[in-house]
């Protein structure tokens, strides 16, 4: 019976293998490429908002893990001024103890480039003109701590360095003036005491620049050598540390005269209105404020069991130059009482340090950024009250990249795209 049963047996397996490898499962493959409104059954519609440019409240800089530097001028921003300022740190808690008998040979502070503004192709040598001055007094935790880019911290008389250096290949490396070497070369001093010795320094780029460069102080390698010897050693050399384990803040400037924005800029209004354009400025500079009310109001009353399946901000730009252009928008949604918080779209993802699904990226071929603004929307209509969406660019603290979007009135303005369905009475 069994040698009856082997041949039967064998036949069923080799069926079965086939059948097992050619079950296909189930891929993500295209779906970026697939337009996410044929996803869903229901009604497309689309809101239309107000909306008006304010001005960016000052931001918080103390310790943020990047510092820009430089200026620009653009005819419709105006001008704009960044300064780093920085601590100079001793690597351990135990002092620092440079004797008689060292003798300093040079000083040299790298700084790790994360971004120049304009661009560069890789590899091609720039040209800058650096400034960095010894701040009048210490910077301490009590005063950089406290300080936002409104505000700004007396530099002195004493100059590190003032010439021109060469950007390449990421990175930009400064030999120190000797007016450095007394600042740096203490003896039998504890961490505290050099904090307030040294005071700190700022960094800038000499006037009409029009250059704007972002440092890494999360690296490393972004650091200040003193490079020495002694009698008894011809090569030593000592590291002090200017990255994200010290102090650093940075100043923005703007000057907004004879543009269209000067008068939020000097108070004479809270917002200038955006019936034509919308205008998105980094470092302090402006914000975009939408608002849905009037929407909710009427789509409520004919649609009061409305669920949205799908919604995507749709913001188009009105500019043309890809140069200047950020990468990125981020939304943040004002609340009855408290700070602003992100847009719960941003907030509700697997990975919320990537804003991962949430978009927000300029889309080249339509020429507008998208942001997918789905639970927003359908909160806003259960709530049945908006205080305010506000746009702002990424990495606004340490990025020149601006642009302006279309106005509200435009021929292809600012929206809100959705498919939803209802069912009455449920």
């Amino acid at each position: 019976m069994l040698k009856h049963l082997a041949l039967p047996l064998g036949l069923l397996l080799l069926l079965t293998v086939p059948m097992a490898c050619t079950e296909k499962e189930q891929t993500s493959l295209g779906m970026d490429l697939q337009d996410p409104f044929t996803l869903y059954e229901g009604v497309r519609d689309t809101a239309y908002m107000t909306a008006c440019t304010i001005f960016d409240d000052s931001l918080w800089t103390a310790g943020y893990e990047y510092g820009i530097f430089g200026d620009y001028e653009d005819a419709v921003f105006g001008k704009a001024e960044a300064v780093v300022y920085s601590q100079i740190a001793i690597p351990t808690t135990t002092g620092i103890n440079l004797s008689d008998e060292v003798v300093i040979d040079s000083v040299v502070m790298t700084l790790v480039i994360d971004t120049l503004y304009p661009s560069v192709p890789d590899s091609t040598p720039v040209p800058l003109h650096v400034i960095i001055k010894q701040l009048d007094e210490p910077m301490m935790d009590s005063s950089y701590r406290m300080t936002l880019s409104s505000q700004h911290l007396k530099e002195s008389d004493v100059c590190f360095f003032d010439g021109e250096v060469t950007y390449y290949a990421d990175s930009l490396r400064l030999r120190m003036n000797e007016s450095i070497y007394p600042v740096l070369k203490q003896k039998d001093c504890s961490t505290e005491e050099f904090l307030k010795i040294v005071k700190g320094f700022s960094l800038r780029l000499a006037e009409r620049s029009d250059r704007m460069v972002t440092v890494d102080f999360s690296s490393s390698e972004t650091r200040l050598t003193l490079y020495y010897h002694t009698p008894m050693v011809e090569s030593l050399i000592y590291t002090f540390v200017i990255n994200s384990e010290t102090g650093h803040c940075m100043h923005f400037n703007h000057d907004y005269s004879g543009t269209v924005l000067a008068s939020i800029a000097d108070g004479t209004a809270d917002s200038l209105e955006g019936s034509q354009s919308l205008y998105l400025e980094p470092l302090g500079g402006t914000r975009v404020r939408l608002n849905l009310q009037p929407f909710l109001n009427n789509f409520r009353k004919a649609h009061p069991w409305a669920v949205v399946h799908y919604a995507e901000l749709q913001l188009p730009v009105s500019d043309v130059d890809d140069t200047k252009r950020p990468l990125r928008l981020l939304a943040g949604r004002n609340q009855a009482q408290g700070p602003m918080t992100m847009v719960t779209d941003a907030d509700f993802t697997v990975n919320p340090y990537t804003y991962g699904g949430f978009g927000g990226y300029y889309n080249k071929e339509k020429g507008y950024y998208l942001m997918r603004v789905t639970r927003h929307l359908q909160e806003l209509l259960r709530s049945g009250v908006d205080y305010g969406t506000e746009l702002y660019i990424d990495a606004r603290r340490s990025t020149a990249y601006r642009t302006v979007l279309n106005g509200t009135a435009t021929a292809n303005p600012v929206k809100v795209v959705f498919v939803y369905s209802e069912k009455n009475g449920q």
